[in-house]
């Protein structure tokens, strides 16, 4: 069992969790961040321009007017400069540093005086209220009339209401992201499960089965599907293959049975008689009929297989069909003067030879067999036919099968009952089709789909 260090680092299901959660934690704190500096820089900003509106109307009163009137004038209309509680302060200096007004709420000028007040600029600061509460302060530069250096003039307020409301926003703004960043979490979670539940269904019916499995297309992501359909080809190719040892090893086991058996009769009567030749004799039969099946046994196996591609090259299959009927007077050919094609004249030769030589040998004692090659549609069709009064439209989807025979007497004789098979095979590798068909009780192997070369369209 793998640990849960080497789960989270080294599967896709925990690689796309830690990715997704650890992306999704640095966002939300970007964006806490963000979001926590833009409130309070305006809840702070709203604070700044409130005390800088109430300081410049307070000044704009003192510039006027009488200053102690207008003080007392002030404190009447806002009752929180006249002192009580948590309240407002103001305080006036002139250009030595003394304190010219106070509000009734400072009566003793504890305000905190900035250092140096830029002109026509306001200036903000925190201080320490004289009732010993954090505060906010602003101040300006005032000119009163007659006075030819300017005062300075400082309007606070308390601030702590303002940062219990800012830190109850920091609090639900960050209970707000970590309750999104787990949400988004679980979230992540859930559907990377969920998209992965394909794959991890299949690996456990992989290691159930005895079989190459198949992996369900439609149930994957669209991202997943090349991968898929590249998975289930080399899964069949392999499940062919698989298919074709246990066909090949099952094939040799029953076909080899015979000719064992005969080579140990021979060598038997061998030790026991003296007709010594007549036993080898018949041991060479069974070893060249050995040597037949498993020559072409193992031919089929390769061309299934693929491990021996076909050359292509133009062939002219008039010479070609004339070699495989080797003069026979059995065979009665209806051939053109020349049928060019582009195919592989080792393997095509060897489909011709099988389908003459089947012909040959299952046609009856003094019946022909009739060959004729046409050209419909741009393609050349083969057609070589023999007598089979023993064959029906059943047996018909037997042709091809290895070691298939209509009749058990045939099972000792020397055909291998490979020949269609191989040749089946081989039509398969280069493209074409070989069909059986019964028209009045002969029957007919037709090879077809061969493009005439005249209609393939040429590389430039």
């Amino acid at each position: 069992m793998s640990s849960p260090r080497s789960w989270l680092f080294h599967s896709i299901h925990g690689r796309l969790l830690l990715t997704l959660c650890v992306g999704l934690g640095v966002l939300m704190t970007v964006m806490f961040v963000l979001l926590d500096h833009s409130i309070d820089h305006k809840i702070y900003q709203r604070l700044d321009d409130d005390l800088l509106q109430r300081a410049r109307g307070i000044a704009a009163l003192l510039e006027t007017q009488p200053a102690e009137q207008e003080m007392a004038r002030l404190q009447t209309f806002r009752p929180a400069y006249a002192g009580g509680g948590h309240t407002e302060f103001l305080q006036v200096w002139d250009a030595a540093g003394r304190t010219l007004l106070v509000s009734g709420s400072n009566p003793r000028g504890r305000l905190e005086r900035p250092a140096a007040v830029p002109a026509n600029k306001p200036l903000f600061y925190d201080l320490a209220l004289p009732d010993h509460h954090r505060g906010r302060a602003v101040a300006l530069q005032l000119l009163f009339p007659g006075v030819r250096e300017p005062a300075t003039i400082a309007v606070a307020e308390e601030r702590e209401q303002v940062d219990r409301f800012e830190r109850s926003v920091h609090m639900a703004l960050l209970g707000g992201v970590v309750g999104t960043a787990l949400s988004a979490a679980l979230l992540a979670i859930v559907t990377v499960r969920r998209g992965l539940r394909p794959l991890v269904r299949f690996g456990a019916v992989a290691r159930r089965s005895e079989e190459p499995p198949h992996l369900p297309q439609r149930q994957l992501p669209l991202e997943l599907t090349p991968f898929a359909e590249a998975l289930n080809d080399a899964f069949d190719r392999l499940r062919a293959g698989m298919e074709r040892e246990r066909r090949f090893s099952r094939d040799v086991a029953h076909e080899l049975r015979t000719p064992l058996a005969e080579m140990r009769s021979a060598v038997e009567l061998a030790r026991r008689d003296g007709s010594t030749p007549v036993s080898l004799a018949n041991l060479g039969e069974a070893i060249e009929r050995m040597q037949r099946c498993i020559d072409s046994l193992l031919a089929v196996s390769r061309y299934e297989s693929g491990l021996v591609p076909p050359e292509l090259e133009p062939v002219d299959l008039v010479p070609l069909l004339r070699r495989a009927m080797d003069g026979q007077a059995r065979v009665h050919a209806v051939l053109p003067a020349e049928a060019w094609v582009q195919s592989d004249p080792a393997l095509l030769e060897r489909i011709v030879d099988n389908l003459m030589r089947n012909a040959l040998e299952y046609a009856p004692e003094g019946g022909t067999v009739e060959l004729a090659l046409e050209l419909a549609r741009g393609q050349w069709l083969l057609r070589i036919g023999n007598a089979a009064p023993e064959l029906t439209e059943a047996d018909l989807s037997h042709l091809g099968q290895r070691f298939w025979r209509k009749s058990p007497a045939r099972e000792a004789d020397g055909h291998g009952g490979l020949g269609l098979a191989l040749a089946g095979t081989l039509a398969v590798v280069l493209g074409a089709t070989l069909r059986f068909s019964l028209s009045d009780g002969r029957l007919w192997a037709e090879l077809g789909a061969l493009p005439d070369i005249a209609t393939i369209p040429s590389d430039g």
